[in-house]
């Protein structure tokens, strides 16, 4: 007797005998169920559950030579790429996908080992959340695994990407700033190797020209995007004569480092100084004031990402770009500029 008639573990051919259909019916069916009729694929479903039949994951896999796995390559472990990676493996669970997590730290290097392990079968695909290096990523497309870049292009051709307009996003930050009566507005930004935060600077700066603002009285500092590093910008700019009315950080972690640095010196949120944040995460939700922000859905960028890598991985063209909106949540952070 078979190991598998001993243990009572039921087999494809079980399911097609009970039937009276071939093997090959029955793998159809339940591999690629567009190629058989309604009536059949019915038929087979309704007997596999009956006979609690269970696919043997791992042959599957052996024959195809997929892991079943992809890869989420993101920067850093921070509250926006843990809403990204959430949304990722939802998508992924929905499809018969598990996830893992690459955690680059900011390093090209890192990013290109991970676009290896996949081209050595360790991943089916890969979404890169953000690159540390376009140039040498698109320096090497003839040798991509199946990828999709998310949260900005990368400036790579041919690569599937789902983002949002950053620099765009920057601007409309720019733009309700100064229809608050703000003149002096200062960005926070992130590190400019980052094509990331490059783009939202890029944003800032064509916000202040449009606008007809002076430029010398709109600084552009960059830093890290984090909490300390808002802060510690922060403190420069309290320092400068004229003090900006307002600050618009490259994202919400730097806007309350910001705040933070603002309330030491005595100073009003939203009335002495106003504060605008990017990505609209639940730290800036909870802290006092409330951040007014530029907000998307970071789950919902996972998903597609994942939904693009996974049509790519199946044969189905992928639009190569696609945009989530990117809306302004006006809380308490924000306001007229005082005194003027």
């Amino acid at each position: 007797m078979a190991d598998a008639d001993r243990i009572g573990l039921v087999r494809l051919r079980d399911v097609a005998r009970a039937l009276g259909v071939s093997v090959s019916t029955v793998s159809r069916a339940l591999s690629q169920p567009h190629l058989v009729s309604q009536e059949t694929l019915e038929r087979v479903n309704a007997m596999a559950t009956r006979m609690r039949y269970r696919p043997n994951l791992a042959a599957r896999d052996l024959r195809t030579r997929s892991t079943r796995s992809l890869l989420v390559a993101v920067p850093s472990f921070s509250p926006l790429f843990l809403e990204i990676f959430r949304g990722a493996e939802l998508e992924a669970a929905a499809h018969g996908y598990g996830v893992l997590m690459a955690h680059t730290g900011s390093d090209a290097t890192r990013e290109h080992m991970f676009l290896d392990q996949v081209l050595s079968q360790r991943a089916d695909g890969l979404v890169l959340v953000t690159t540390m290096d376009p140039a040498r990523l698109a320096d090497r497309r003839k040798s991509f695994p199946a990828m999709v870049t998310a949260l900005d292009s990368g400036g790579v051709a041919g690569v599937p990407c789902r983002q949002i307009d950053n620099a765009a996003g920057a601007a409309a930050a720019v733009a309700h700033l100064v229809a608050l009566g703000h003149r002096r507005i200062a960005h926070i930004g992130g590190p400019p190797e980052q094509s990331l935060a490059r783009a939202r600077a890029r944003g800032f700066a064509d916000a202040v020209a449009a606008a007809g603002l002076v430029a010398a009285h709109c600084p552009c500092l960059a830093g890290e995007f984090s909490l300390a590093s808002g802060e510690a910008l922060m403190t420069r700019l309290l320092t400068r004569y004229p003090r900006p009315t307002a600050v618009f950080a490259a994202n919400d972690e730097m806007a309350v480092g910001a705040m933070q640095a603002i309330k030491r010196d005595g100073l009003r949120i939203g009335q002495d100084i106003s504060v605008i944040g990017f990505d609209d995460l639940r730290i800036g939700l909870l802290y006092d004031p409330p951040l007014t922000t530029m907000g998307f859905d970071k789950v919902q960028l996972g998903r597609l990402a994942i939904a693009a890598l996974i049509a790519g991985l199946n044969g189905r063209a992928a639009v190569a770009d696609a945009s989530l909106p990117v809306t302004l949540e006006v809380r308490a952070t924000t306001g007229p500029p005082a005194g003027e």
